[in-house]
């Protein structure tokens, strides 16, 4: 059954994990930035977004069906387990498949090994998001957490060898991603297994049907909201030169460091309200003092990054750091619909209210950056995105204050009683 735990102590531990390994991500990052320059920043950055869009497409929402489902009656958490992942191995073919196509139109200079690889490196990863929802429907992160850290350090370890010495070229980054994703859709597979126990288990085709209906929502809300993050950079690509969008996906590889807090929170809350009703306050007041958090964060980042940039990436990418400033704010304000959309789907079950404003922001989002690349450039993709994320959080606001009755002040922003109410939880952490 569903562990409870401190959603406090599993949030930090979230953090921390996803801190780790986003310091990993940065130092293969830096590393990547050095040797291979803006130009080959310019080929990967819509290499992994084009593979990000994959996976969401594979995965078809049925991570969170499974975690939604996994000890709901009539169905056996063993069965659900068994039948999603059988689901994942024949989906994650297919979208390699797919992979490989896409990436010989959206990035023609790439290699056949370099495709094969990433193409690869989405097969693991949609086994792994499929398999970790029996982890995630107990509420078991610190596990989830631990195949995290492994994949993520030897990702960095292989990456500074290849990229180094070894494989100093696209297709040895590459290699290095399959095989840390590889790592860690054995290790989530494994865990989850035993969580929910294999003996005995069998295809459940009535739970296949009932999750596919509330699969498919979550896919499409999944798929829309992790677009309007990355579209951007892909009709970047397809328009402007790589090197442009190598300044860009820097910009956008610094300003993503802050949604760590969102993302990190968004994995604890979904574990734990998931199946839950009469969680809106305890929701609000996350958001609210995320908000508050990010504010804070984005100052720093914005004050720091003219100085860190071009000492730690070269002078070629201190180009990227208006562009940096520019993302900003959209990044603190896309904090509320990363977190609102969780709650919408764990608690109420009900993605379409998410695929709705989701869908909102991707079209303007698209819109935006067809028509203004041509005239502004990667400025034109800045302002598309922060457009955006201002327009999904207007939906929820809306959305959220007519069905639960919170004030929009309520909805946005902290007041002390939530920093009295953190400092409490904080004391209490420290004192076990």
């Amino acid at each position: 059954m569903k562990r409870k735990g401190d959603f406090l102590a599993k949030a930090t531990g979230t953090f921390l994990t996803m801190g780790f390994s986003t310091c990993l991500g940065f130092i293969v990052n830096l590393i990547l930035a050095r040797v291979l320059g803006p130009a080959g920043k310019g080929t990967i950055a819509p290499a992994l977004s084009v593979a990000t869009i994959g996976i969401t497409i594979a995965s078809l929402g049925l991570d969170h069906s499974a975690a939604y489902f996994l000890d709901k009656k009539p169905f056996r958490a063993k069965d659900v387990l068994l039948t999603s992942f059988l689901f994942a191995i024949i989906s994650g073919v297919l979208a390699s498949m797919g992979i490989l196509l896409a990436l010989e139109y959206v990035i023609p200079e790439a290699t056949s090994l370099t495709r094969l690889f990433f193409a690869g490196g989405v097969f693991f990863t949609v086994i792994y998001n499929i398999s970790h929802s029996g982890l995630l429907g107990r509420n078991r992160l610190g596990l989830i957490n631990l195949g995290r850290v492994a994949s993520d350090v030897l990702r960095t370890i292989l990456a500074t060898l290849f990229l180094y010495s070894l494989w100093p070229t696209i297709e040895g980054f590459a290699f290095a991603y399959m095989i840390a994703q590889a790592l860690n859709a054995i290790l989530v597979t494994v865990f989850a297994f035993r969580e929910v126990g294999i003996i005995g288990a069998k295809i459940d085709l009535s739970f296949l049907s009932r999750a596919v209906g509330f699969g498919v929502a979550v896919f499409l809300a999944s798929l829309t909201l992790q677009a309007n993050r990355q579209i951007g950079v892909l009709i970047l690509k397809m328009l402007r030169s790589v090197e442009e969008t190598g300044l860009y996906a820097q910009a956008q590889t610094f300003a993503n460091l802050l949604l760590l807090l969102p993302q990190a929170l968004s994995f604890a809350l979904y574990g734990a309200v998931v199946g839950e009703r009469g969680k809106e306050e305890f929701t609000a007041r996350i958001v609210r003092l995320s908000i508050f958090s990010l504010l804070v964060l984005s100052g720093i980042v914005a004050l720091i990054a003219p100085w860190l940039i071009p000492a730690l990436f070269t002078e070629k990418f201190t180009p990227s750091i208006p562009y940096l400033w520019g993302l900003l704010p959209g990044v603190v304000i896309y904090a509320l619909p990363q977190l609102y959309a969780s709650f919408i789907i764990a608690s109420w079950g009900k993605p379409w209210y998410v695929f709705a404003a989701s869908i909102l922001g991707l079209s303007l989002n698209v819109l935006l950056n067809l028509l203004l690349i041509p005239y502004l450039g990667a400025w034109g993709t800045v302002i598309a995105f922060d457009a955006a994320s201002i327009a999904m959080a207007l939906y929820y606001v809306v959305f959220l204050k007519k069905q639960t009755g919170i004030s929009i002040r309520g909805l946005l922003l902290p007041s002390g009683e939530d920093f009295r109410f953190l400092l409490r939880r904080l004391k209490s952490f420290f004192k076990r």
